[in-house]
């Protein structure tokens, strides 16, 4: 019943956990478990080379665009995304690219408070003049945009805008 006999200095203004080993210890605790870490952790990953973002799927570049803000990777991907067709509206922060009969397919209906007028039998839906598609970061998916009366192309951001420049030196 005596905890002295135990090697604990109950005097002690210091924590006992950080020095008590256990009942049946007769050694003090030590801070760091002695264990050794296999090479590989030691190793750093490859850097992501630009080149690789052309190979990426559409979702993993929208994740590199919204994940990675202030990130040369989110200017980098936005890039790819230009040369892939999709444009940037500022004023709603959303992703949009001209609708075409293929990439009506890929949808999953419309949105922005817009009618599905996909509702035809045949197998590929026609393509209204000025229809777009835009990426819904809520559902992560790609969305007929409804509204096909609005100017959406005026607040796209220009594409030189999008170019990653360098500084010259």
């Amino acid at each position: 019943s005596d905890l002295t006999v135990l090697g604990l200095n109950l005097n002690s203004p210091d924590v006992l956990y950080s020095t008590f080993g256990g009942p049946f210890s007769d050694k003090p605790a030590t801070k760091e478990p002695h264990y050794q870490l296999p090479m590989c952790y030691y190793m750093q990953p490859p850097a992501l080379k630009t080149g690789h973002l052309s190979k990426f799927q559409l979702e993993t570049l929208f994740y590199i665009f919204y994940a990675l803000p202030k990130d040369v990777l989110q200017a980098y991907s936005a890039q790819e995304l230009y040369t892939r067709e999709w444009r940037y509206h500022v004023e709603s922060k959303l992703w949009f690219k001209r609708a075409t009969a293929n990439s009506t397919s890929e949808t999953t209906g419309s949105g922005n408070g817009g009618t599905n007028s996909n509702s035809s039998s045949s197998s590929s839906p026609a393509v209204a003049p000025g229809q777009f598609i835009y990426f819904d970061i809520n559902t992560w998916e790609r969305r007929m945009y409804g509204n096909v009366n609005t100017n959406i192309a005026g607040g796209f951001l220009p594409e030189e805008d999008v170019r990653v420049k360098f500084p010259s030196s």
